[in-house]
């Protein structure tokens, strides 16, 4: 069987590109948190037309890189379970190349990430990361990462910073991090 382990939070819909060419042997595991719990119809299309099993797996944030760790801990229980499964991290998150050579150290060659960016777009991001950690901190640098890479607009970003943070500390945040987000639409 192939698993694919979707990071929802990180990927948004684009992660579930090529769902509708899946077949019965392969399972989709769907990782996603309140941060980014929501699709459009066109996905819920997809999902439908689907022959892969799906599952999904709310997982609870608060913590930083919650749902990282826990798509790592059930990949480990999923290869376990699985001997001649092949397994497949899709995200955009380069982190999990770690996790990747843990196991190919180990001589185990049946895992492998699905990444939708380029060399300099992760160069890019990485630049970004930084910025926002030195603006913001570590202790919410992971949430408000979360909140630009789920939102598509400026707008959208803010309103999600007031549902994390609150209006006070969110407009703190958001005028720290508004020079970071001349990609996204809006004022």
């Amino acid at each position: 069987m192939n698993y694919y382990l979707i990071d929802y939070e990180n990927t948004g819909e684009n992660g579930l590109d090529g769902l509708t060419e899946l077949g019965n042997s392969d399972q989709v595991v769907i990782f996603y948190s309140e941060n980014a719990d929501k699709m459009s119809f066109d996905l819920h299309r997809k999902l439908q037309e689907c022959h892969a099993a799906i599952e999904f797996r709310k997982i609870a944030t608060g913590k930083k890189n919650a749902l990282d760790f826990q798509l790592a801990a059930y990949l480990g229980y999923l290869m376990a379970r699985e001997e001649n499964g092949r397994f497949c991290i899709v995200s955009k998150d380069l982190g999990y190349e770690v996790l990747l050579d843990f196991w190919k150290d180990r001589n185990i060659k049946l895992i492998d990430t699905i990444s939708s960016e380029t060399g300099r777009a992760a160069e890019e991001r990485s630049e970004m990361e930084e910025n926002l950690l030195r603006l913001v901190g570590e202790t919410d640098f992971q949430m408000v990462m979360s909140c630009i890479r789920n939102g598509k607009s400026k707008q959208t970003i803010n309103n999600l910073l007031v549902k994390q943070y609150g209006s006070g500390k969110a407009g703190e945040l958001y005028k720290k991090i508004k020079p970071l987000l001349k990609e996204k639409k809006g004022k």
